[in-house]
């Protein structure tokens, strides 16, 4: 073939239907490559929560479970004893008590009860008459309402004879 006998003029127009074709086919095209590209990137985060995971799998899998067993009522009832005595009005209560102790009665033992407010106070003295009227100043002195002889007994301490008391001192609480 030989330059000299190309033929330069115009041949067969093209069909018409080749032109909005060529342009469907090009949309085709890139709708595709764009649904290709969105797949590759939900693949890819689908992958990375994946690999997420397993590595919180992994950590819980090597962290040790501590399983708690449930208290037996009677430890709850211990602690529930032990928060109720320890929120008593513990100033106010030994304080009314010390105000109220002459100086030749000796406190032997305060025993709190505060389901039933009341305390258990056993002193001792030399003589009876003493320790009677310490319970009485006791129950005039606040937050005390009501004191009650609960035993009254001699203790001989060192051949000497001692007496000695417990009662029960009520108390309310006043604002």
């Amino acid at each position: 073939m030989n330059f000299a006998n190309v033929n330069y003029a115009r041949g067969r127009p093209l069909p018409i239907w080749f032109a909005p074709g060529t342009v469907m086919l090009l949309i085709a095209i890139a709708w595709g490559g764009f649904r290709y590209t969105h797949a590759q990137r939900v693949l890819a985060d689908a992958r990375s929560q994946l690999t997420e995971h397993r590595q919180a799998l992994a950590r819980q899998a090597a962290t040790p479970v501590v399983s708690i067993s449930p208290m037996s009522q009677e430890r709850v009832k211990s602690i529930n004893e032990a928060i109720s005595t320890l929120n008593l009005p513990w100033p106010a209560l030994l304080g009314a008590i010390e105000t109220a102790r002459p100086r030749d009665v000796a406190l032997i033992r305060v025993e709190p009860h505060p389901k039933d407010k009341l305390v258990l106070v056993t002193a001792q003295a030399d003589d009876m008459p003493t320790l009677i009227d310490f319970m009485r100043q006791v129950s005039r002195t606040a937050p005390f309402v009501k004191v009650l002889p609960v035993r009254q007994e001699v203790v001989l301490d060192s051949g000497l004879p001692h007496r000695q008391a417990t009662f029960e001192a009520r108390w309310e609480d006043r604002p």
